[in-house]
């Protein structure tokens, strides 16, 4: 993620620069005599404000990326499944599709007998990163 930084880095600046340009003011409505944050309270929730932001954001960016790992996860999943079907002399051929979401992987099409059903699991759960397999392939 080459782009993390430097968005945490512009969400601190851009918090940094919101606090130097709202320190010093006071309403205009406000006695002077009347007691109010000092500015050292108000740079700290500034800062307090800025951290969570920060925090907030490198939160949903790690989200995102995790999301994108694991559709990267199931794709390739789902290519190795396909690829093992096509070596392999009984399924090679056959109408079988392949869908991958979190590691749990959907068969359906058709296959020509229960023995080429059970192999297509079978394959299926020996690919690395499947969770579960659900076979909902037919026979002809």
């Amino acid at each position: 993620m080459k782009h993390v930084p430097s968005i945490a880095a512009f969400a601190l600046a851009s918090g940094l620069a919101l606090l130097a340009t709202g320190c010093e003011r006071k309403p205009a409505d406000q006695p002077a005599d009347t007691a109010s944050p000092t500015t050292g309270e108000r740079m700290d929730n500034a800062i307090d404000h800025t951290k969570q932001a920060t925090q907030d954001l490198g939160n949903s960016l790690e989200q995102k990326a995790d999301q994108a790992g694991q559709a990267i996860d199931d794709a390739t999943i789902t290519t190795s499944i396909k690829g093992k079907y096509l070596a392999d002399d009984t399924l090679k051929g056959l109408d079988i599709s392949v869908e991958t979401d979190h590691g749990v992987v959907m068969l359906t099409g058709t296959v020509q007998s229960d023995s080429a059903k059970e192999l297509a699991t079978k394959i299926a759960q020996g690919v690395e990163g499947v969770a579960s397999v659900n076979n909902q392939l037919t026979v002809k």
